[in-house]
């Protein structure tokens, strides 16, 4: 049901938000499956991994990718049992234990990302210039505003 059509008392905000549900709602079947093909979060840490281009606490994943720290340390195992990341003890606090990306799971992640950007070309392409642009512009605003109202988190980002 569009989210015009009977909803006239509604403000445009409370439609707004009635119509962003159900997108969200409708593409959670989508989601999960891209969650699933993922490997449960491996690919989260891979390419965050990635990205930091450092050696990291599992503390560090936990906080950026929200996930408990009994999760992170089973993603831990399974990418080290693929040889996709090491785990070292810290040289200067033996109690800690940093993670750092293998060239494999470089590899893994670059080809993941590779494949993301082939899919949103495909996207924009379909799309169409003017479309492509007012999305752009419209999800620039929203993140921007996103980060307006929520509270700031540390982690990496592209230039680290």
């Amino acid at each position: 049901m569009p989210w015009e059509e009977n909803q006239n008392s509604l403000s445009y905000v409370d439609k707004a938000l009635t119509a962003f549900n159900e997108i969200m709602a409708s593409s959670r079947k989508d989601m999960m499956e891209n969650l699933n093909r993922a490997h449960k979060g491996e690919l989260f840490v891979l390419h965050y991994l990635a990205v930091c281009n450092r050696e990291v606490l599992p503390s560090e994943l936990s906080a950026a990718l929200q996930a408990s720290t009994a999760r992170i340390s089973a993603l831990l195992g399974a990418l080290e049992k693929k040889g996709q990341i090491v785990r070292d003890i810290d040289k200067s606090n033996r109690r800690n234990i940093l993670v750092t990306i293998t060239e494999d799971g470089r590899n893994r992640a670059e080809a993941e990302m590779k494949d993301m950007k082939n899919r949103m070309v495909r996207i924009f392409t379909d799309m169409g210039e003017a479309d492509t642009i007012e999305f752009i512009r419209l999800t620039r605003l929203f993140s921007g505003l996103m980060q307006k109202y929520s509270p700031q988190e540390e982690g990496c980002t592209q230039s680290d």
